[in-house]
């Protein structure tokens, strides 16, 4: 386990690398979520790992649900289905709360590691 601590501490120090990392954490998280839910859990996860501390780790948790949302949203507009989402109410709330609040929860396991 300090080996892994070890290495997450040396990439949240170096900017580049963890930019590059959070990157690498989005795609991941996105391509996981366009299969399971838990890709929400999972994307927020790892952008939380290599974040400085809990608070921006939270934040980038958040940041990564709506950009989760912001995709779907996107595909559907594609589709020409986003006008018909909009109007389907408490639907278009859990589904917009869901990816924003499993992210979120997510990104605390920097508060652990």
């Amino acid at each position: 386990m300090s080996i892994l601590r070890a290495w997450l501490g040396e990439l949240r120090e170096d900017r580049r690398a963890r930019w590059f990392a959070v990157a690498t954490a989005v795609a991941i998280g996105l391509a996981v979520a366009q299969i399971h839910w838990y890709g929400f859990v999972l994307g927020g996860a790892l952008v939380g790992l290599v974040s400085k501390d809990t608070k921006r780790a939270l934040l980038a948790g958040l940041a990564f649900g709506i950009l989760a949302w912001v995709v779907f949203a996107g595909v559907l507009a594609s589709n020409g289905a986003l006008l018909k989402y909009v109007e389907m109410g408490q639907v278009l709330g859990v589904s917009a709360a869901i990816p924003v609040v499993a992210a979120g929860l997510g990104s605390l396991v920097r508060g652990v590691v």
